[in-house]
């Protein structure tokens, strides 16, 4: 009598486990990215593609203008173009692998993505394993445009009021017009 309680006490150990991943499993499948997360992550993976293979006129035509504005007035100013996406200018830190980690839209036509960064350093001759990097991408010119890059951040350390503020005009006005179209729809006003 004991051990077929035992054994019934192990099998429904066992039940609840699989009940449990099998809820994971569909819970995952439901939450699901929005478009905008999903095609900032592909430009992005684009970008840092070209960055690994040193395509650096690829690189260049994924950054916003706005950024190449700033990376070009750096170099007006101090003779160099030291900036996190410039990295033709800085040739002690190459690129090697890269994961994404976490992201999050954080208003229509802006989307922040954490990427875990393995890169070769000159100076210590090694690498530096799964670096956090938090990646800003705006929507512009029909589609996202990598906007900066804040590293040994976490994406949780990035407020969402700090890009908005930071990073003004960085979003076409066409983007923000359909965007509050859209709340306004949402919300039973039509504007």
């Amino acid at each position: 009598m004991v051990a077929a309680i035992a054994l019934m006490a192990a099998l429904a150990a066992v039940n609840s486990t699989v009940d449990k991943s099998e809820e994971s499993g569909v819970q995952s499948m439901l939450i699901e990215e929005s478009p905008d997360v999903f095609l900032a992550k592909a430009t992005l993976q684009q970008y840092l593609s070209r960055v690994v293979r040193k395509d650096w006129d690829g690189a260049k035509r994924l950054t916003h203008p706005k950024t190449m504005g700033v990376i070009s007035q750096l170099k007006q100013r101090t003779g160099s173009e030291r900036h996190n996406l410039a990295p033709w200018a800085n040739r002690d830190v190459q690129l090697k692998t890269f994961r994404f980690s976490d992201a999050r839209e954080i208003a229509p036509g802006a989307v922040m993505v954490q990427v875990g960064e393995d890169s070769y350093r000159t100076e210590e001759q090694g690498m530096s394993l799964d670096d956090a990097s938090v990646y800003i991408l705006f929507k512009s010119r029909g589609g996202f445009l990598v906007s900066d890059k804040k590293s040994g951040v976490q994406l949780s350390e990035v407020s969402a009021d700090s890009v908005k503020i930071g990073y003004p005009g960085y979003i076409d006005a066409q983007v923000q017009a359909q965007a509050r179209r859209e709340s306004g729809l949402n919300s039973g006003r039509h504007r």
